[in-house]
């Protein structure tokens, strides 16, 4: 018998019999380790899903497409005419009487974003429609709409049983103003106008009226400001002059009765304050006096009478003579004696003399300090007297400023009715200043002309605008469908629903009409995606195939639904197999749906049935195929109890005899969902292969039948997709033959 080994040095198969050696180039998958990192779905994964959607994503890309077609051509042409207005902000408090707003400056955002509003007021609509008579155009537009929103109102209530909120119909001026378009020109004074409608012409009509009608708005918003303003003020002017008479009238009253004098209307110091200022100052001026009288006299009980007397004419003429009359005396003093008549003649002169200076000195010292003492008496006497006269005012001066507070209180009245009479005179002149200049501050810079092209519809934005919308929504069409779709779509699908198990072969998709999926009828051996594909398929099941106390290998291949390809993998596999020169025997245990001798053109007379009955021994039941050293058993008759028969020892027996007499033994088993039958025969096998198709068998059956065989004790070697209709993929796992030419020396086994 042969044995299988695998090489070191490189991906092959070294087939030994006796002293003769074969290798066997093959091409594992990719996916051959066990257990490797599921790869993450990104971007490639997603366009490659969307790829296998590309039907519904072109369909729904291409329907919005025509449908933007459609409505470009249904839709009537629209023209839009613009007129452009520059628009001065105004200082409008000159007409506000509110006290507040006449303080508070203007705020050109908030003067603009008024303005926009007027612009788009109703009223302003209503007046253009009157003046161009058009009001009948705008009349009937929301019927269509009224009698949708009618229709789901009934159909809410028959369901609910309660009708949707009645609708109000909209009103001519909101169905005018939805074509009105206002565009303030950011940083300017600058406003664009555009008015759209099916005319062109009345289009720049509708556009020019509402520049028009704008501006006679503005002009009579103004004129009736000012009107109101007036007429507010003249009343308040009444009011304000009543209350001024009254509170001056009070105040001249209340000044007569008190003797509080004003002059030229302002409030003055009366009498006694005057009074009272001239006795203070005339007081200040007795009391400098008094100090001065009382230091002269102070000063003359201290002086001698010497020093008064020196500053005395007669005085100064006797000390004059008594001292020629003592030069006299010293003089003759020298010729002759103090006894000589002549000198006692002067002597007695200058003896005379001495006595009148004394006397006269005498005299007037005494008279210089009498005046001085009359004249300090007399300061300090009027003094007194102005310092009486002085508190005697003051007192009266405290009582008139009691009587002066209500004066005062009068007076603060008066100036404050005053002050507003006078602000309401000036208001009124202001106003009828602002009412008689019939100046606007809105210009047409541009009028609307007649549009030449219409605005709408854009058939390059239309159709652009298609183009993306079908795109999107295809997109998310088939993103919507593949997350919905639980079949498995990709390799990774089945990577990620069982990462514990390897995918050991992915078999590209090929028709079954007449067999040609088949390899031993199409005859097809040297070099195809198919055949490919199943060279990889059984090099990996050796790889990854369970020891076994049996001779042959014994492969079971099942699925967890029916029409999932188990059936061309089972016949396909033992072929391959059958291709290196092995002895293989493929057995149909699926005999409640037997389909592997239409596959390989054989009757389905005597076969496993019968076996297990025990009317047929396995030689008797075996048939030769077209493939060499291929042999097949098929299910034989129908039989109502095949659970029962695969779970006997008859079935046990042909597995041992079948192991002994072949070195491969491939079984058909029938699905895993719903019957027990697979789940015995994988039990009684050492390895089983999970076949599932792709774009058929769900993420969830997969994921059960696998569970549902760990549950029997069975070994899963690896799982196999197939029906794979990507073609990127089957070259990328099959492309070997086109891309690299063959090894003569390591060719497929000669046939």
């Amino acid at each position: 018998m042969e044995n299988y080994y695998i090489t070191q040095q490189s991906k092959a198969l070294d087939i030994r019999s006796g002293n003769n050696s074969q290798i066997i180039e093959y091409i594992p998958v990719e996916d051959a380790a066990p257990k490797q990192k599921v790869e993450e779905f990104g971007m490639g994964e997603l366009w490659k899903r969307i790829m296998q959607r590309k039907g519904l994503f072109f369909a729904i890309a291409g329907g919005i497409f025509l449908l933007s077609i459609l409505f470009t051509i249904l839709t009537a042409p629209t023209y839009r005419a613009s007129t452009t207005l520059q628009i001065s902000a105004e200082d409008m408090r000159d007409l506000n009487i509110n006290a507040d707003n006449m303080r508070a400056p203007i705020n050109e955002k908030d003067y603009y974003q008024t303005q926009y509003e007027l612009l788009r007021s109703r009223n302003l609509a209503a007046r253009v429609m009157e003046e161009l008579g058009i009001q009948q155009q705008f009349s009937n537009e929301d019927g269509l709409q009224l009698k949708l929103y009618g229709w789901l109102s009934s159909v809410k209530e028959t369901l609910t049983g309660e009708p949707l909120p009645a609708q109000q119909p909209k009103t001519e001026e909101d169905r005018f103003l939805k074509y009105l378009l206002v565009q303030p020109v950011e940083n300017s004074q600058i406003f664009k106008i555009s008015f759209d409608d099916e005319s062109p012409q009345a289009a720049a009509t509708i556009a020019n009226s509402l520049a028009e009608n704008y501006i006679k708005m503005n002009l009579e918003r103004r004129s009736e400001a000012a009107s109101y303003a007036k007429e507010f003020l003249t009343d308040q002017l009444n009011t304000a002059k009543v209350n001024l008479e009254d509170s001056e009238n009070r105040m001249v009253a209340y000044a007569k009765k008190q003797g509080i004098i004003t002059t030229d209307g302002q409030y003055k110091e009366s009498l006694n304050s005057q009074s009272i200022t001239e006795i203070n100052r005339a007081f200040a001026a007795a009391q400098a006096e008094r100090i001065a009288a009382e230091a002269a006299y102070r000063q003359s009980q201290h002086v001698a009478g010497a020093d008064r007397t020196l500053e005395n004419p007669a005085v100064q003429a006797l000390k004059e003579q008594l001292a020629r009359l003592q030069s006299d005396y010293q003089e003759k003093s020298q010729m002759f004696k103090p006894g000589y008549p002549e000198m006692q003649q002067l002597s007695r002169q200058i003896s005379q003399l001495r006595s009148d200076i004394a006397r006269e000195s005498s005299s007037i010292d005494s008279t210089t300090r009498g005046s001085l003492q009359a004249a300090y008496q007399a300061a300090k006497q009027k003094e007194d007297q102005l310092r009486a006269e002085l508190q005697k005012q003051k007192g009266a001066l405290l009582d008139q400023r009691d009587r002066s507070v209500e004066y005062n209180t009068l007076e603060r009245e008066v100036t404050a009715n005053r002050e507003n009479y006078e602000g309401l005179l000036q208001r009124m002149k202001d106003v009828s200043i602002a009412e008689g200049s019939g100046v606007s501050n809105v210009l047409v810079v541009d009028k609307a002309t007649v549009p030449s092209q219409p605005y709408k519809p854009n058939v390059l934005l239309n159709l652009g605008i298609g183009t993306v919308a079908g795109l999107l929504l295809g997109l998310l069409a088939a993103i919507l469908a593949d997350m919905m779709d639980d079949r498995l779509r990709s390799v990774e699908d089945i990577k990620r629903t069982l990462s514990d198990v390897s995918l050991i072969g992915v078999i590209p998709f090929m028709t079954g009409k007449n067999n040609r999926n088949v390899l031993a009828t199409s005859g097809d051996k040297v070099s195809s995606f198919m055949l490919e594909a199943f060279r990889s398929l059984r090099e990996n099941t050796l790889l990854f195939k369970a020891p076994s106390e049996h001779h042959a290998l014994i492969m079971n291949v099942t699925s967890p639904s029916a029409s999932e390809g188990k059936t061309t993998t089972s016949v396909n596999l033992a072929t391959v197999f059958a291709y290196t020169s092995k002895r293989v025997l493929l057995v149909d245990c699926d005999m409640r749906n037997p389909a592997s001798h239409e596959k390989l053109n054989i009757s389905n007379g005597m076969g496993l049935a019968e076996y297990l009955r025990g009317s047929n021994t396995l030689p008797e039941i075996m048939q030769e195929t077209t493939v060499e050293n291929l042999y097949a058993v098929t299910a034989g008759d129908a039989v109502v109890n095949p659970t029962e028969l695969l779970a006997s020892s008859r079935f046990a027996s042909l597995l041992a005899e079948a192991s002994a007499q072949f070195d491969v033994v491939v079984l058909d088993s029938p699905p895993v969902m719903g019957l027990a039958d697979a789940l015995i025969i994988s039990n009684r096998s050492d390895n089983t292969l999970l076949v599932s198709a792709f774009g058929q068998t769900s993420k969830r059956s997969l994921k059960d039948a696998y569970e549902r065989l760990m549950q029997a004790r069975t070994n899963v070697i690896g799982t196999v997709l197939t029906k794979m209709k990507v073609p990127e993929v089957a070259k990328k796992y099959y492309g070997y033959p086109t891309r690299y030419p063959r090894n003569p020396g390591t060719a497929m086994v000669p046939q």
